[in-house]
């Protein structure tokens, strides 16, 4: 019999919280038993303050309470809360999580701009891979968000690259004064503020030579109702050249305008401005064949991922390979030993394998270890001398598809102190983490250390590696033609960290 979950998610948006009670199926498959959505435009206060009010706070517990006995008259006792840009910009965010969760009891997550991105991508691929005429050519997902922009290519089930920037439709238009919002000039200088801002990201996604693009979200849909009216189905398909002539149509683009034509609120028109403006930009810049237009939402993206973290592990698996190939991807842009590192990848996989039964760790840690394994020698790109601090940095300040900002650090640490003395208490990097991410960061650099040693002088004379773990001992075999001194040798000063990690003696041995 095939499993389903019954889960509720609750999502704080900037200007709807909403809840979703599902069952779960698959990925392309959640069935919604009943829904809720409130309007409150708390985005607009956060992106002016730089904070959420007491009264707005109220306002959002008093939603959240309502939502809380919608879920109890279904007897829903599983709920994912997430919050994003909202929460996540707000300078009083620990209080605002603290409140919600002493007047509600939801513990709300709060997702990075990344994370963000990655839980609409999740649902959006598994829909696109069973589309025939999508996917096989380049495919644009972009994702506009109320602080920011996601770029993500995709084509063969394959990544090609990913990468966010600001410049949401809110965060565009807290650019600007009310004053200049009701300039007939401000169309014109919101294209200038648009086209600068994305200058710099051309040239790498014209590379990829993008065929279609996909959109979501209210605007998109808005688009779609326009030209289908009420007989419109999704996916939607515009063509580029149809959707320009309704930007000339538009001309002279103002709120009050789109307010006419499209018939919507005065809020949703001056949101609606800056977002048709970005696709225009993208569409004109990197001359679309097609434009995609899909009804996902953000709720529906994170139930289908919270849906496959407890009953689809193999989606789990395939978008964590599609996250791999991006790593290799970034690895290979800083010129690293591809060969090199994928070995270090497999052995370090094995040697996290051979471990599985006392290493306390789970498959998402296997991932962030293997994340490592492919970024730990990216800082050679800048300079040999102290690369991993090099590598450190450029991990840092990289978004890493589908990782948690947490994640990243402990990425970055295990690449960091993998050839470095042992962590400590004097070590900045490795203080910035929590305790469970240092025992995480920890357990991992010990087993790095232990892969990169049986690849040292990156010659590949390791071959046909099998580990097994008996009593106290775990058994590192091999094959190999060579003359392995060197490896022998520094993989007994990397058996020291192991030891003390593990309190298990790794022993190499040929087959």
């Amino acid at each position: 019999m095939k499993k389903t979950s019954t889960f509720g998610i609750i999502h704080i948006g900037s200007i709807h919280t909403s809840m979703a009670i599902v069952k779960y199926h698959s990925p392309t498959q959640i069935e919604v038993i009943d829904s809720a959505n409130k309007e409150l435009p708390l985005g607009e206060e956060v992106f002016r303050t730089h904070r959420l009010s007491f009264a707005s706070i109220h306002a959002l517990s008093t939603i959240l309470q309502g939502f809380r006995q919608l879920l109890l008259d279904y007897r829903v006792s599983e709920v994912y809360p997430i919050a994003t840009t909202v929460v996540r910009e707000a300078e009083n965010r620990l209080g605002i999580l603290d409140l919600l969760y002493m007047r509600t009891g939801f513990r709300f997550h709060v997702a990075d701009m990344t994370e963000e991105v990655y839980y609409k991508f999740f649902a959006l691929h598994h829909f696109l891979k069973k589309n025939e005429q999508v996917g096989t050519k380049p495919t644009l997902l972009l994702d506009v968000t109320s602080g920011g922009l996601g770029f993500t290519g995709w084509q063969d089930s394959t990544l090609l690259f990913q990468t966010n920037v600001t410049g949401g439709r809110l965060s565009v238009l807290e650019h600007f004064t009310e004053e200049e919002r009701v300039s007939v000039m401000f169309p014109s200088a919101v294209r200038d503020y648009l086209h600068a801002s994305l200058s710099s990201l051309w040239p790498r996604i014209e590379h990829a030579d993008i065929h279609t693009l996909v959109l979501t979200g209210f605007e998109a849909r808005i688009l779609v109702s326009h030209l289908l009216g009420s007989a419109a189905e999704y996916p939607a398909v515009i063509a580029p050249e149809e959707f320009l002539q309704i930007m000339e149509s538009l001309m002279p683009l103002t709120a009050h305008k789109l307010m006419q034509v499209f018939d919507i609120s005065e809020r949703r028109a001056q949101l609606l401005l800056p977002t048709l403006l970005l696709y225009e930009e993208v569409v004109r810049t990197l001359n679309i064949d097609t434009i995609l237009v899909m009804n996902t939402t953000f709720l529906y993206g994170y139930a289908a991922w919270c849906g496959a973290q407890r009953i689809s592990p193999s989606a789990i698996s395939e978008q964590a390979d599609l996250l791999l190939d991006l790593a290799r991807s970034t690895a290979m842009r800083y010129n690293c030993n591809l060969p090199h590192i994928s070995r270090i990848d497999e052995y370090a996989t094995k040697l996290f394998d051979g471990l599985r039964r006392v290493h306390g760790l789970s498959t998402r840690h296997r991932l962030l270890l293997r994340m490592s394994a492919l970024l730990h020698e990216t800082g050679k790109f800048v300079n040999l001398r102290n690369y991993p601090l090099h590598s450190w940095q450029i991990i840092m300040g990289t978004d890493i598809f589908g990782i948690t900002d947490a994640e990243k650090e402990v990425i970055a640490c295990i690449s960091y102190y993998y050839h470095r003395d042992n962590p400590g208490k004097k070590d900045v990097h490795y203080q910035r983490l929590t305790q469970d991410q240092k025992i995480i960061a920890d357990k991992c650099c010990a087993i790095l250390r232990l892969a990169d040693a049986l690849d040292q002088g990156h010659s590949g004379r390791i071959q046909d590696l099998s580990v097994r773990l008996v009593k106290e001992k775990l058994y590192v075999n091999y094959t190999s033609e060579y003359d392995i001194s060197l490896i022998r040798w520094s993989f007994a000063q990397a058996s020291v960290l192991f030891r003390e990690i593990f309190g298990i003696e790794p022993v190499l041995r040929r087959k």
